[in-house]
């Protein structure tokens, strides 16, 4: 029996078109179309298939490489309406660093504010600025003491201030929306790492605090944030090296002609005077009363 012929497939469009498959084949007209002869040797090319795209184009995280490749579609994240509530909200957890302290507007609204330390990393701590209104300012004033692990949350709230050259300044401030209590199930005293060592050397404060230009710039930003959180020591310095601001709680020392200090901080400094003294004439109150905070200062 002789063998049958096998299929030549010629590389060019039109007759590859005629091997093409159909809505209805006719396997007969495959075979007819075979070219007649016994044995006769035809030569076999293969045509590779491409496979269907891919569900999505993925590349490699890397940027190595730009194949795409088929992946698992994932499902798109969920619209939400937008809210106030959430917008630059934040979490955080720490030690409160600073008595909580409290002041009634004359808007009828309460204001506190406070510290909290939040550990970077084992031997390092980064100060965040708190502020509490209305009924959660007398809560915080009542119930949370120095040195007590807190979780806030709450939104994330900046206030800009122009320097002499007109380069801004950005403090940073968390209003705080909820408070609670960390449980004591370990001690909190290894995580508290105060601003606390109270010195009263202004010539040894100084040199602690004025290790890096970086440190200081936060000190003040910490001033402006909080001046009333500051003693004025600028008009009843006990010697010539005596801070001229020495916080209340911490101890922590500014000076201003120190040669590390921002640039802005004399022009700040300009500012909030004048805005304490019309505060102080508004409310009759003397000039040398240490800073408080103004309505229009405050950066919220």
């Amino acid at each position: 029996m002789a063998a049958l012929p096998i299929a030549s497939l010629l590389q060019t469009p039109s007759s590859l078109l005629s091997f093409l498959p159909s809505p209805n084949p006719n396997p007969n007209a495959f075979w007819s179309s075979l070219p007649q002869g016994k044995n006769r040797p035809i030569s076999v090319a293969v045509v590779r298939r491409r496979h269907p795209p891919a569900p999505f184009p993925a590349r490699c995280s890397s940027g190595h490489s730009e194949h795409e490749y088929e992946g698992v579609s994932h499902q798109r994240p969920q619209e939400i309406p937008w809210s106030k509530d959430l917008a630059n909200s934040v979490h955080l957890i720490g030690i409160v660093g600073s008595p909580v302290q409290i002041k009634h507007l004359n808007s009828g609204k309460a204001l506190a504010w406070t510290r909290l330390g939040v550990k970077k990393s084992a031997s390092e701590t980064t100060w965040i600025n708190l502020t509490f209104w209305d009924e959660l300012a007398h809560v915080a004033f009542q119930h949370v003491e120095k040195g007590r692990q807190v979780h806030v949350s709450g939104r994330l709230v900046s206030d800009v201030v122009e320097g002499d050259d007109e380069k801004r300044q950005v403090f940073y401030k968390v209003v705080v929306q909820q408070l609670n209590f960390i449980e004591r199930s370990y001690s909190t005293v290894s995580l508290y790492e105060p601003e606390t060592r109270s010195v009263d050397s202004g010539t040894k404060f100084g040199s602690y605090v004025g290790n890096s230009s970086g440190s200081t710039e936060k000190l003040w930003q910490a001033f402006f944030a909080n001046p009333m959180d500051w003693w004025d020591n600028r008009k009843n310095k006990r010697n010539p090296k005596y801070p001229d601001f020495k916080h209340k709680d911490t101890g922590e020392a500014l000076w201003i002609d120190a040669m590390n200090n921002p640039h802005w901080v004399k022009s700040q400094l300009a500012i909030l005077d004048s805005r304490m003294s019309s505060l102080h004439q508004a409310n009759g109150m003397s000039p040398a009363v240490s800073f408080m905070y103004d309505g229009d200062f405050t950066p919220f």
